[in-house]
């Protein structure tokens, strides 16, 4: 890895505890962390969404959010339907390398895992970690009649290379993307999949740490409920001190 890179990945472990894993597993925890941030706001532990080594079908982490909620057991999904009176789910799939480059075969691999992943009749071995998630999946697409819109995916491939838009590259990305339509399980327009390289893990690492802060005052419970109901969940970058009279 390169030398700002390895830095905010010591940075990221010494924050987070983790600083005894191996570098790879450090680098997996901290990618599930920028890439799964940009759609999750609330405090996130790595350890809830990387799914480990072996059994794990080509990914090193699962994030499953419904209702705005980082789902992690199978009866919290009927508890977000029974709260919210309906469910709107996404499914976040990061696989992490150290290697300088993208690799044409591993970006098959991600789609071919996540694939396997939806499947009614998975091939590939899994441990527990990715079983658990396929449970809330199951749980999730049971209860299908009370989605507001079809779930959305996202995928990210991070590596600490530099991503040149390289045709063959894309030609694979693209494939995935088109394979993972054709399960008709996902928005259309609500399906990505990103390769990010070392620019994309430092900037992504640079907004976790210049979130803007701001303070309200409210003479009034009300006003203050009302300022929340119309603003929260707040986004990664925003984080507002509220103070209630």
């Amino acid at each position: 890895m390169d030398r700002i890179t390895t830095s905010i990945v010591e940075a990221f472990s010494k924050e987070n505890k983790i600083a005894g894993l191996k570098e790879d597993e450090k680098f997996e925890h901290l990618t599930a962390y920028l890439t799964i941030r940009r759609h999750f706001s609330r405090a996130l532990d790595t350890a809830a969404v990387v799914v480990g080594k072996a059994g794990d079908i080509g990914i090193d982490a699962i994030a499953v959010i419904v209702n705005g909620a980082l789902i992690t057991d199978v009866d919290q999904v009927q508890e977000m339907l029974d709260q919210n009176g309906y469910l709107e789910a996404s499914f976040i799939f990061v696989q992490a390398e150290r290697s300088a480059s993208f690799d044409g075969a591993k970006i098959g691999t991600i789609g071919n895992g996540e694939i396997d992943f939806f499947s009614d009749h998975p091939k590939m071995d899994r441990n527990q970690k990715v079983k658990d998630a396929a449970a809330i999946m199951t749980a999730i697409y049971d209860r299908s009649a009370s989605f507001r819109k079809r779930p959305t995916c996202r995928v990210y491939y991070v590596t600490t290379g530099s991503w040149n838009e390289d045709k063959n590259l894309v030609g694979r990305r693209d494939a995935v993307i088109s394979d993972i339509r054709t399960t008709e399980m996902f928005d259309e327009k609500e399906i990505d999949f990103r390769c990010l390289g070392a620019d994309d893990v430092h900037r992504l690492y640079q907004a976790t740490k210049n979130a803007i802060s701001r303070t309200f005052v409210f003479k009034t419970k009300l006003k203050c409920l009302q300022f929340l109901a119309l603003n929260c969940p707040f986004s990664a970058t925003y984080r507002p001190k509220i103070l209630c009279r």
